[in-house]
């Protein structure tokens, strides 16, 4: 069967097991042996489907569905231990037990998972906070407003039988707003289908559970409970069908950029719990210590989070200046040698041939490459050809000062500028030394290898008046000292 159709088939299945478990629960609103069976079906045949789609991953994505599938089994587990109680052990199930323990695992396992998808660290940690912000205003609010005026108005109640119940929704919660902030940012790694269902799953799951809350546990109202039991259905057969939606390519529509809205949501949700907790305190007929306390944790999660904040744009504005000064660097030099690359040393050399102009001092530019390097480089290889060019650099490197710029223009050329004054060394000198430091022997691991180089000199005024003519003329006289043997140097002549 193909994977389309097996996505098909399986929402039909759910949709017609849901439908059919609804209407033996509002029938019989009471738990029979058919509803049992029902509510430890649904997470069976999901966490078959969902076996299947961890096969089918890899990698981030199959530890994600892992997970997924795990919380699966565990609500499956959970099901099968309250089952149990009646049908088995023919007794009342207690309102905490060991299924409790399976059905919190499963709740922070969905956590857990949806922690873990997020990209980045900066990511996560900004998500930690902001959902401890959002679970502190939540639980502050529905307990002082919801919870707590139900209780005290009916009959005694069990802080800690609520205190677990209340997990779930508050979970639950946190799911939503995590698949809200994909869908919004425009998720990439799963398709909108995917991203639909695993929203849908969590809403079936916040609805069912808050039921639970406010019919089970505040007004004690237990012929109910069976038409909770479908929404807890719907949501394991979401997140099989979100498994196997997973498998599908993602389309080029989803993969879209974060929406201004997505920017809001994700930077607004602390600051709206702490409006509504600050509205409470202002506007409140109620002050009393929960809501002081939700209120100061609150405040101090959030300063919290803004100095981790500034950290962070700190951290990335020290990136950033590191990245332009190295695109700079790289913009300048020439990657290989460290030397100033041939746009960079023109742009320097033009500004250079300005000032001498006004100053009426003289620019000198020495064109030299290697001799039979092509020989060396077919013989020794690209690599042994590349050590020796960045040796060349590393000798040529301590001749550079304020008045002398080195520059690697492509391949084995290379070239300097002097702008000659009374207190500069004469450029025969230093030709020479050039062309001595080259003729030197190279150990590059382990070859010894025997070089020379070819020298042209062109002078600003004297050969030329602008950069093109200045370097042409030097490259000439390049080739005219290696006319003449190589291992030389030779001015630009006219006759060149």
């Amino acid at each position: 069967m193909s994977l389309h159709r097996l996505t098909i088939c399986l929402l039909v299945f759910a949709i017609l097991f849901v439908s059919v478990q609804t209407t033996v629960a509002v029938w019989e609103s009471r738990y029979t042996f058919d509803l049992y069976i029902m509510n430890m079906m649904a997470p069976a045949l999901s966490l078959m489907v969902l076996i299947l789609v961890v096969r089918k991953h890899s990698g981030e994505s199959k530890r994600f569905w892992a997970i997924i599938a795990i919380a699966v089994a565990c609500e499956l587990t959970a099901q099968t231990i309250w089952g149990s109680y009646e049908w088995i052990w023919s007794t009342e199930a207690p309102e905490i037990g060991v299924a409790d323990l399976f059905w919190v695992s499963q709740s922070f396992l969905y956590i857990i998972a949806f922690y873990i998808w997020l990209e980045s660290s900066v990511e996560k940690t900004r998500y930690l906070f902001d959902s401890a912000i959002l679970l502190v205003s939540l639980s502050v609010i529905s307990w002082e407003f919801l919870m707590k005026p139900a209780y005290y108005g009916t009959q005694d109640w069990d802080f800690f039988t609520l205190s677990v119940d209340l997990i779930y929704p508050m979970t639950s919660l946190l799911m939503i707003y995590t698949v809200t902030v994909w869908l919004l940012n425009g998720e990439q790694r799963l398709n909108i289908n995917a991203l639909v269902s695993l929203a849908a799953g969590s809403f079936c799951y916040v609805f069912g559970d808050s039921l639970y809350v406010f019919l089970i546990d505040v007004h004690q109202l237990e012929a109910l409970e069976p038409w909770i039991d479908p929404f807890w259905t719907s949501s394991s057969f979401c997140m099989a069908l979100a498994g196997l939606y997973s498998l599908h390519p993602v389309s080029r529509q989803t993969k879209i950029a974060e929406s201004s809205l997505g920017r809001i949501v994700r930077f607004s949700v602390p600051y709206i719990g702490l409006l509504l907790l600050v509205g409470l305190l202002i506007f409140g007929q109620r002050i009393n210590e929960t809501i002081i306390a939700g209120l100061t944790l609150t405040v101090v999660m959030i300063l919290i989070r803004q100095v981790m904040f500034l950290l962070e744009r700190e951290k990335l504005l020290d990136q950033l200046k590191q990245a332009l000064a190295r695109s700079e660097h790289l913009a300048n030099y020439d990657c290989l040698t460290g030397l100033l690359n041939r746009r960079t040393f023109e742009k320097e050399l033009v500004a250079t041939l300005a000032s001498a102009a006004v100053k009426q001092e003289r620019v000198a530019v020495l064109y030299f490459d290697l001799d039979k390097f092509k020989k060396i480089n077919d013989l020794h290889g690209h690599r042994t050809g590349d050590l020796m060019l960045q040796a060349v650099a590393e000798r040529i490197i301590p001749l550079q000062s304020e008045v002398v710029s080195c520059a690697r223009l492509g391949g084995d050329e290379f070239a300097v500028s002097i702008v000659i004054s009374s207190e500069t060394i004469r450029l025969d000198q230093f030709a020479g030394i050039i062309v001595r430091e080259i003729s030197k022997p190279f150990e590059l691991e382990e070859h010894v290898i025997h070089t020379s180089s070819s020298v042209g000199i062109a002078v600003f005024p004297d050969h030329a008046l602008n950069l093109t003519d200045l370097i042409k003329k030097a490259d000439q006289a390049m080739y005219l000292a290696k006319r003449g043997g190589g291992g030389r140097f030779t001015y630009y002549r006219a006759s060149s």
